[in-house]
């Protein structure tokens, strides 16, 4: 009896599989499961996410675009290590944009202050890694929800995204944690008293000092 040819999904069905490979992906890289410059074996990890080979190259080729894997005729995918010098480049540009947009939201931020607070409050007690940059990531968004140019909020979005695998190995050292919700906390005060002059200024060294520890904890001065 002839073998009954495997038929293709259709393509939305395939564009379906890909985008939801994407995220399981990037939690195995952003929480150091998959290493920095580790060689990927595509078929070790297709039967890992019980998918064909196919989506799952769509899928790293996605993350090859967002600068979280590579891709070599030879190699095939690697994950891309963490980078001092990717640091360095995005993280006082990421300060200086979300300090532009904060300020620039003066006077409209008053409604999202509890909620700040809210997350912040969370944040102090989280317990694991991955918590504590999801609430991060959350306060800061909040923080970010006023501005009025839309254009300047999706570049600082996308930044944030480029810096997940950083935020993860900066929180899996817990004693960090407080250190950062005592600036989100003096950030919000300040907030309170409508003082842009204090914020602003305490925003940008919540980015630098967190680029400081990450250098610190890469072996860089």
């Amino acid at each position: 009896m002839p073998k009954s040819k495997r038929v293709s999904p259709p393509a939305e069905g395939r564009k379906r599989l890909r985008l939801g490979l994407h995220q399981p992906l990037l939690d195995l890289i952003v929480t150091g499961k998959l290493k920095g410059g580790e060689k990927l074996n595509e078929v070790r990890l297709s039967k890992k996410l019980q998918v064909s080979r196919t989506p799952l190259r769509e899928a790293l080729l996605r993350l090859e675009r967002e600068g979280l894997v590579r891709s070599d005729l030879r190699r095939g995918f690697t994950v891309e290590p963490l980078s001092a010098k990717e640091v360095r480049e995005i993280y006082p540009l990421l300060a200086h944009l979300e300090c532009m947009a904060v300020r620039n939201s003066a006077g409209f931020l008053s409604p999202v202050i509890p909620e700040l607070e809210r997350i912040n409050r969370a944040f102090a007690g989280a317990r694991t890694p991955e918590r504590a940059r999801e609430l991060d990531t959350r306060w800061h968004e909040t923080l970010m929800s006023q501005s009025r140019n839309s254009r300047l909020s999706a570049i600082v979005a996308n930044l944030r995204l480029a810096i997940r695998r950083y935020e993860h190995f900066y929180m899996a050292e817990a004693k960090l944690i407080p250190a950062s919700a005592a600036q989100h906390e003096q950030i919000i005060s300040a907030l309170r008293r409508n003082d842009m002059d204090s914020a602003v200024p305490v925003l940008e060294q919540n980015y630098t000092f967190g680029m400081r520890v990450l250098l610190r904890k890469m072996g860089e001065e």
